[in-house]
């Protein structure tokens, strides 16, 4: 499964969260994206990262995102 993970430098959860999906996705099926690098994302996302969602935009977790809720997510898709 593809995801893209919303984030920014700087940010610990942002981090913890990266590791959580490369864990359960694999380093080739994530795309990063750095709100700060663009306006409206940043005003979307900027309180809420990491923001992680499937290709088609379906939230699978924000903020402190736990590695069990990605692997249930992953299973039931």
């Amino acid at each position: 499964m593809e995801v893209t993970i919303y984030t920014r430098q700087g940010c610990p959860l942002c981090d913890e969260g990266v590791a959580a999906a490369v864990s359960v996705f694999g380093v080739a099926n994530i795309s990063l994206v750095d709100v700060d690098l663009d306006l409206d994302l940043m005003e979307r996302y900027t309180d809420r990262v990491p923001v992680i969602e499937t290709v088609e935009g379906v939230v699978i977790s924000e903020g402190i995102v736990e590695e069990s809720t990605l692997r249930e997510f992953s299973f039931l898709r």
